[in-house]
């Protein structure tokens, strides 16, 4: 599958709404966001073909074995707590969809992210819709994936971007851009939802401080096929395609370089980009 056609993911799609265990839920938005980290990866990485794949954070893994299908050996490792995990066996369900798509699936207790793989042996670490699920610094996450991948290895990192088009017309109109209050609300224990969502730079910055080297960054559409009807549709995607910062959708892919390494606490860096927030008497 050196040469990917849109027909190709086509098929691969609907093998993977065949084999899913929850009807529905792989939509038109998840196949066009697996297309453009496909196109975009496949600038770097031509082969797929048995090439070591860790998903970080992979919940149901519907992406996860949409890369198994294009080729890629694939691990992945998840708590398996969000709400919907926890009802109807739901996560069992996930599991036994793992093992029979092959995917090898690390179940991690809450609390503990350990992650029993081997360092540096895949050729590919994702953090794909999770970065901004985090209650703290992403720091710990990234140092993580550097682990995990080889050396000149390759850091796939999508997010839900905190400027598009939707967002800014509910902030002029005086809506808000965080998420439902009714959810939030009505959440039980910790917040399993978007705690803090990223700009196109801002995911580029803290991929740049964690020590990697920021390959492709970009922006890409794909919810207006689900949350839009033409003429509108139409209307929305040439206006992103205009001005790429409002699309729905962030990607940043890495390459990890030979001199890389953990990056650890530097309470000063901290204490410089809080300084103008902090009153001058505060020492």
């Amino acid at each position: 599958m050196n040469r990917m056609t849109d027909q190709t993911l086509e098929d691969i799609f609907h093998k993977l709404q065949n084999l899913f265990p929850f009807h529905g839920y792989c939509d038109r938005t998840m196949l066009e966001e697996v297309s453009v980290i496909v196109r975009e990866l496949r600038k770097f990485l031509p082969d797929f073909e048995q090439r070591r794949l860790l998903d970080i954070g992979s919940g149901p893994m519907d992406k996860t074995a949409m890369f198994k299908f294009l080729g890629f050996q694939c691990c992945a490792a998840d708590d398996l707590t969000d709400p919907w995990h926890q009802r109807n066996g739901n996560a069992g369900k996930i599991k036994e969809f793992a093992a029979l798509t092959g995917i090898e699936f690390f179940h991690q207790t809450p609390n503990d992210y350990t992650i029993p793989f081997e360092s540096e042996s895949f050729d590919v670490v994702s953090a794909l819709g999770v970065i901004e699920h985090l209650h703290e610094s992403p720091r710990a996450l990234l140092n993580t994936m550097g682990k995990f991948v080889r050396r000149d290895g390759l850091l796939v990192i999508v997010m839900p971007n905190s400027v598009n088009l939707r967002k800014r017309l509910s902030v002029v109109l005086g809506q808000t851009n965080y998420p439902s209050i009714d959810a939030f609300y009505h959440s039980a224990g910790q917040w399993r939802g978007h705690v803090r969502e990223y700009t196109l730079s801002e995911t580029a910055f803290i991929c740049k401080a964690a020590g990697f080297e920021v390959l492709t960054q970009r922006t890409f559409e794909h919810l207006a096929c689900k949350k839009l009807s033409t003429p509108l549709r139409e209307f929305y995607l040439m206006l992103t395609s205009i001005l790429p910062t409002l699309g729905s959708g962030l990607l940043v892919i890495c390459r990890k370089p030979a001199s890389w390494k953990p990056q650890v606490e530097d309470p000063e860096a901290f204490r410089a980009a809080i300084s103008r927030a902090v009153p001058q008497a505060v020492a």
